[in-house]
């Protein structure tokens, strides 16, 4: 211990002499220089940042609930005849489906029906599409509705006939 004190001892009384030598001006400039400057965020900023986030967010939902109600098909009209029609139309196509449905699962049993079956329902899927299309340019025009829904009875006949021919 007597070592350590000596030695402590003799650092502090000749302490000028160890301390002759100043750096320089430019050694601080390069030490402050590669130092990271820190980049404060205030929270006021961030918060900011996340209602405009959300406000962009809620906007574009908006904007693309808007869109997809405008853009569908089958959207409601104020003509009461024209929705009857249209009502009259799902109900015939989802019968047709339905039936379909039940000749899919004959096929195994009745193999040379399903070329037959699905050559002529797409050509009446065909016409269906197209009188679809018709639609989409004008939802009022009603012979246009009305020759949809003659499509789907003639198909609902067709798939009506199948069934009772193939009884599965």
């Amino acid at each position: 211990m007597k070592n350590t004190d000596r030695l402590e001892d003799f650092i502090r009384t000749n302490r000028e002499g160890f301390d002759n030598l100043e750096p320089s001006a430019d050694i601080w400039e390069k030490i402050n220089g590669d130092t990271k400057k820190v980049k404060v965020v205030k929270m006021r900023t961030y918060l900011m940042r996340i209602a405009a986030v959300v406000a962009i967010v809620a906007i574009s939902a908006v904007l693309v609930n808007n869109t997809l109600i405008k853009d569908k098909g089958f959207s409601r009209i104020a003509d009461p005849e024209i929705n009857e029609l249209l009502d009259t139309e799902k109900y015939y196509a989802q019968k047709v489906n339905g039936k379909l449905e039940e000749i899919r699962k004959c096929y195994s049993t009745f193999p040379d029906i399903k070329d037959e079956v699905e050559m002529d329902l797409v050509e009446l899927e065909s016409m269906y599409d197209t009188l679809k299309n018709d639609l989409k340019d004008n939802m009022s025009n009603k012979s246009v509705i009305e020759a949809m829904i003659e499509n789907n009875r003639f198909r609902l006949k067709l798939v009506d006939s199948v069934l009772e021919q193939v009884e599965c």
